[in-house]
């Protein structure tokens, strides 16, 4: 088996045919600025330049996925975790877009779940996270619709 065809499979089975990918992203480096920073005073150390490193490799790991039927959030370098949640379980989507993140056009979407194991799911420092929360708030809906799901408080 070749190596193009063993990663064509690897990703075949990682997005089943009835949930495509709709959005993908990394969280931003924007959140570690103020690490950054710090670390650039103190780069004549040996240790907040390898911290800086370390904090660099793990925001670019940190991958939210959006399918059809369910948002998936990937994070870790050496013990990698993956939570799926179910997006009819979405009870409210909220955004929130701090100054520094707003500059550079990214914000958090915050979502509100029955989820037991995830009651609060945040996509922290993601692109356009208006568009995103929109398409977030229609998947909820047609999730909802297809499964029949209705909230009852």
């Amino acid at each position: 088996m070749t190596a193009s065809k063993f990663t064509t499979d690897v990703t075949a089975a990682r997005h089943d045919p009835e949930a495509g990918l709709l959005w993908a992203a990394t969280e931003g480096q924007i959140v570690n600025l103020p690490v950054f920073m710090v670390c650039m005073l103190t780069f004549w150390l040996i240790v907040p330049p390898l911290y800086a490193l370390w904090r660099f490799l793990l925001t670019q790991a940190h991958v939210y996925e959006l399918t059809d039927q369910r948002l998936r959030e990937t994070a870790g370098l050496f013990n990698k975790t993956t939570e799926d949640l179910e997006l009819y379980r979405v009870k409210d989507i909220s955004i929130e877009q701090p100054p520094l993140q707003r500059l550079v056009g990214r914000g958090r979407v915050v979502l509100r779940t029955s989820d037991r194991s995830t009651p609060l799911v945040t996509l922290n420092a993601i692109p356009s996270p208006l568009s995103v929360a929109d398409l977030l708030r229609d998947r909820v809906e047609r999730c909802r619709v297809a499964k029949g799901v209705r909230e009852i408080d």
